[in-house]
C-alpha cells in the first residue's frame, strides 16, 4: 500500500479551492439578502402609500448602527474590525439604493480637509453612491432640506455654525442623524469626525447622544447651563455656541446630552424656562465603537 505524497503546489491548490467555495458561498448570501431587502422595500412602499406618502425614507442610520454593534461584538482574529465594517457599509448602502434614490453632499471647507471629509463620506457611504462636494455647508443643509433622498456630511459643530439652520427651525423635518467615524481607535484620536444629516428618525440604539439647541434671552456660563439642565433632570455639556435674533433669544447654546431623547420627553419642555426661551430638538446620533487597537 503506497501513501501518496501531497506537493506544496497540491496543498496550495487545495486551499484555493476551499477560498473559491467561500466566495461562491458569500456570493449567495448576498444576492438572498438582496432578495429580502426588496421585499422589506415593497412592503414599505405599500405601507407609504396606504399612508397618503409618496414615498419613504430607506436610509435607516439607527439599524445600521445596531447591525454593525451586533457584528462588532461577535468579531474575532486577524481581520481588522475597521475592514469587515467598511466591508458592510458598502453592503448596507448598495440595500439602501436598491429600495429607492440615495444620495450624499458633502462639504468639508477647503484643501485637504475637504478632501479629507469627502474621503470619510465615501468610506461610509458606498464607491458608486451619487456624491457631491461643497465648499460651504449651508450648500449641504439647503440641498439635504429640499431632497428626501440625500444626506449631507458636515463638520462637528466645533468647527462652524452650520447647526443654527437647525436650530432656527427653517429646515424642515432634517435632523443629525449620524456620526462619523462610526468606529474610533484610542491611538487616533485626533482623527477627522463629522456629523450625518437626513430626513430619517432619530431613533434609539440604546447607546445614543442627543443633541438640542437653546435659545436664550441673555450670555450663560456653563456652570449655569448645566444648572437649567440638570433641575429639567438632564446631564449634558455644551459644545458649541452662538448669536442670533429669532424674536426669542439672542444666545443659542449646542447642547449634548449623552442619552437618546424624543421630542415629546417631558424633560425638554421643563427645561423651557426664564431665562430659556426655546428649545429644541436637533436630533443625535448612535455612540461609536471605541477600541484601543484594531487588528494590531
Amino acid at each position: 500500500m503506497t501513501t501518496e505524497t501531497i506537493t506544496p503546489e497540491q496543498a496550495l491548490a487545495d486551499i484555493r479551492k476551499e477560498i473559491d467555495a467561500i466566495d461562491d458561498a458569500l456570493q449567495d448570501l448576498l444576492l438572498k439578502r438582496t432578495e429580502l431587502v426588496a421585499g422589506v422595500a415593497a412592503a414599505k412602499a405599500r405601507e407609504a402609500s396606504a399612508a397618503g406618502e409618496r414615498s419613504f425614507v430607506a436610509f435607516r442610520p439607527a439599524r445600521e448602527a445596531q447591525v454593525l454593534r451586533r457584528l462588532a461584538a461577535r468579531h474575532q482574529g486577524r481581520l481588522p474590525l475597521r475592514v469587515l465594517v467598511r466591508i458592510w457599509r458598502e453592503i448596507m448602502v448598495a440595500m439602501t439604493r436598491i429600495q429607492g434614490p440615495f444620495r450624499v453632499d458633502v462639504s468639508g471647507g477647503r484643501g485637504m480637509d475637504a478632501i479629507r471629509f469627502w474621503d470619510l463620506a465615501r468610506n461610509y457611504y458606498g464607491s458608486t453612491t451619487p456624491m457631491e462636494l461643497h465648499e460651504e455647508p449651508r450648500e449641504v443643509v439647503r440641498r439635504v432640506g429640499s431632497d428626501r433622498a440625500a444626506i449631507g456630511i458636515l463638520p462637528e459643530p466645533t468647527a462652524g455654525n452650520w447647526w443654527m439652520a437647525l436650530a432656527s427651525g427653517s429646515t424642515g423635518n432634517v435632523r443629525i442623524v449620524a456620526r462619523l467615524p462610526f468606529v474610533e481607535v484610542e491611538k487616533e484620536d485626533g482623527s477627522l469626525r463629522a456629523l450625518v444629516l437626513g430626513h430619517s428618525e432619530f431613533e434609539k440604539t440604546g447607546d445614543d447622544t442627543s443633541l438640542i439647541a437653546l435659545s436664550v434671552s441673555e450670555s450663560l456660563s456653563d456652570a449655569r447651563v448645566s444648572s437649567l439642565l440638570r433641575a429639567a433632570g438632564l446631564e449634558g455639556r455644551r459644545i458649541a455656541s452662538a448669536r442670533f435674533d429669532n424674536g426669542a433669544g439672542a444666545h443659542v447654546y449646542l447642547m449634548e446630552v449623552p442619552h437618546h431623547l424624543a421630542e415629546d420627553d417631558e424633560r425638554l419642555a421643563a427645561l423651557a424656562v426664564a431665562p430659556v426661551a426655546e428649545v429644541r430638538l436637533l436630533g443625535g446620533y448612535a455612540n461609536p465603537l471605541r477600541l484601543q487597537r484594531d487588528g494590531e
